[in-house]
């Protein structure tokens, strides 16, 4: 199977995250999407917690039936070494773990500028091909190949945090949760 690794904070996740997931499967020859929450992001970023994220992906990725899952990956590495999991050590794990499939991975133009920041970025293309989904703004000359809306988490907690309303940004039942669990 072709399977195409989607990683991150999902912090939470929103419409523009379930937009990639939608492009890749119709755009590629990706046949699964694997969401994959970061369990200890390595760059110490504050979260909400794992569990509570995990279940808004679950919740958001749900539209989609088998074709996108959310898998825990990063707990099942992080809880063992209680450290973060780096892409690359990810991205390993998961060949091993699944010899007969093809991955990709799934990176936003904007992060490619912090590639220099990650652990053996020149060596992720040794388990996984990419898939570089275009974010407006990164590089302007190529603003039209642009298919993601200009949304991101940062903004979503921003929202939150300042009482504006997310409705649009995130999936009506990820809201209800968001809402529930005072997030």
């Amino acid at each position: 199977m072709r399977i195409a690794i989607f990683g991150g904070t999902f912090d939470p996740p929103h419409i523009g995250h379930m937009m990639a997931c939608y492009y890749i499967l119709e755009t590629t020859d990706a046949q699964q999407v694997w969401i994959v929450p970061s369990y200890r992001h390595p760059f110490g970023k504050n979260a909400a917690p794992y569990e509570m994220r995990v279940k808004m992906c679950e919740i958001a990725a749900a539209f989609f039936g088998d074709r996108v899952k959310v898998m825990k990956f990063e707990e099942e590495l992080g809880k063992e070494s209680n450290k973060p999991v780096y892409t690359i050590d990810l991205l390993k794990f998961i060949n091993s773990k699944f010899e007969q499939d093809r991955f990709y991975f799934v990176i936003g133009s904007d992060i490619l500028a912090e590639a220099e920041h990650w652990k053996d970025f020149d060596s992720i293309e040794e388990y996984a091909r990419f898939i570089i989904l275009r974010r407006r703004g990164v590089d302007p000359a190529e603003d039209y190949k642009s298919v993601l809306p200009d949304v991101s988490s940062s903004l979503i907690r921003e929202n939150i945090r300042k009482s504006i309303p997310i409705s649009g940004l995130v999936c009506n039942k990820v809201l209800k949760f968001i809402e529930e669990n005072n997030l």
